[in-house]
């Protein structure tokens, strides 16, 4: 019996572009002098590092009749051109495409895969509409550059398109070496990468973000999207979002319990999650089952949303995100006063957020009790008496009173562990007074009875979001409360 086919491997390609920049690619073929479909990935992060990895394993395509084609997008690794965050995705992206099916190497059929912005390539390519695609798999991404991405609730994240301009995109040497030299100065950030002034400048839904992004245009993409999320990824928002917009009946919804990371890791932060989460190599299985369903214009067989419950360790396999059985339940939250001060922010401790050149990423799960314990933290404590399945969003509804009317809701939702310590589960943001509903994501979560949900209220958190613009006091009202959506602790399983 015959094993898997070797792999012959095609270095710097050159892929042209329809203005006549060349870019370059790496190929990984079925050493059997067959054409093949294609597995397309077009990376700002030098193709030489993306495969294998648990989204784009050459080894493991190969084996089901598949070739890997990673590209240095314009301007990046050993391509031509200027790069410029999105702008030149969507046509770049369709010539790469029609290039790669055209090789005497495959078959005509091409696909594409990757995560964080090698995701948004995917949506921006599609939305191009070209011939040979056959389906896309957007991993810990978003079909919109903006809100999900650059912005939650309007608010941008400043640690982390500071860090990763400075860090990944034009490297500056002093804040690859500290971080915290973008975040601090975005001024002297943006001297290096020009686009982050405008990022934090431009609110979403404006000219500027429409012209990076697919999410207003979604009926533009007609292949089927795998669309992978992470229940403590950065992009968690945008994910669940873009399947949202879902226009095609084939479209699936995968999401695990990662933070961002490539190694769709199980362990997450201080926390292992189960290695049933583990997304190597299920997901790259499952991603391959649904290419080949797109190449027979056929059902997946995937089910519309698979979605690992934290808590019960185990996947769940659902008609729809949130699951038809969801509710929603509230729990009234006492209120308070508490300060916000610009030279003493509340410190970002891991949750769904990513500084690149931190340490740990800043992102997963981290214990939260040197944040509950400052005397500028508002503490709620809601007590679970029966076992209950958090099965989608979580909303923070207050009646936020501040002297000023640019004021920032930070909010981290916790589970508070047998041992004291607080593990944050979810977290949101919001600006301004009044009333206000401060989302803080979406979550799928088995509690046992007697356990308590901790939510923790400040007026900063840096620096994921912007510090204070000046020192105030800020209050929660009474009237205040905290807004969970709970299925029945039976849909997980246990």
């Amino acid at each position: 019996m015959s094993g898997p086919p070797d792999i012959r491997i095609l270095r710097d390609l050159p892929v042209p572009l329809a203005d006549g920049t060349v870019t370059r690619a790496e190929a990984w073929l079925p050493d059997d002098g067959a054409p093949h479909p294609a597995i397309l990935v077009r990376t700002p992060y030098r193709k030489e590092a993306e495969t294998p990895t648990p989204l784009a394993d050459a080894r493991r395509a190969a084996a089901r009749g598949w070739a890997v084609v990673v590209q240095d997008v314009r301007g990046k690794g050993a391509s031509e051109g200027a790069f410029e965050p999105f702008v030149h995705e969507e046509r770049d992206g369709a010539d790469s495409i029609a290039w790669v099916a055209a090789q005497d190497w495959c078959d005509g059929d091409v696909v594409m895969a990757g995560m964080s912005y090698v995701g948004a390539t995917q949506w921006l390519a599609a939305a191009a509409r070209p011939p040979a695609l056959r389906a896309i798999a957007p991993a810990l991404s978003s079909d919109d550059a903006a809100e999900g991405w650059s912005h939650h609730a309007g608010v941008p994240l400043l640690g982390f398109l500071a860090s990763w301009s400075c860090a990944e995109l034009a490297p500056d040497p002093a804040a690859v070496d500290d971080p915290s030299v973008a975040w601090d100065d975005p001024d002297r950030a943006a001297a290096t990468a020009p686009w982050l002034a405008e990022w934090l400048r431009e609110p979403p839904g404006s000219a500027y973000w429409r012209a990076r992004s697919v999410a207003h245009r979604r009926d533009d993409v007609a292949v089927p999207a795998l669309v992978v999320a992470g229940w403590h990824d950065v992009f968690l928002r945008g994910s669940l979002a873009s399947a949202a917009r879902s226009r095609n009946p084939r479209d699936r919804l995968v999401v695990g319990p990662w933070a961002h990371d490539d190694r769709l890791s199980h362990l997450v932060g201080s926390a292992n999650l189960g290695l049933a989460g583990n997304g190597d190599p299920r997901l790259f299985d499952w991603a391959l089952d649904f290419y080949d369903a797109a190449r027979a214009g056929a059902d997946p067989p995937l089910p519309p949303v698979r979605a690992y419950a934290l808590g019960a360790r185990r996947w769940v396999d659902l008609p729809s995100w949130p699951p038809p059985e969801a509710a929603r339940v509230a729990h009234a939250l006492r209120g308070g006063t508490f300060a916000a001060a610009p030279d003493d922010p509340v410190p970002s401790l891991g949750g769904r957020n990513l500084l690149l050149g931190a340490g740990g990423l800043g992102f997963g799960v981290v214990d939260q009790r040197p944040v509950a314990a400052r005397d500028d933290v508002l503490v709620e404590r809601i007590a679970l008496d029966e076992a209950t399945l958090l099965a989608g969003p979580i909303v923070a509804r207050l009646r936020a009173d501040a002297d000023g009317g640019d004021a920032l809701w930070a909010l981290t939702l916790c589970v508070e562990q047998p041992d004291g310590a607080l593990h944050n589960l979810a977290d949101g943001v919001a600006a301004g007074a009044g009333e206000l509903a401060v989302e803080l994501g979406d979550a799928f979560a088995l509690l046992p009875a007697g356990a308590a949900l901790v939510l923790l209220v400040a007026g900063s958190s840096h620096p994921r979001w912007p510090r204070p613009s000046r020192a105030r006091r800020q209050a929660v009202g009474p009237g205040s409360c905290l807004e969970l959506t709970v299925a029945p602790a039976g849909l997980a399983g246990v």
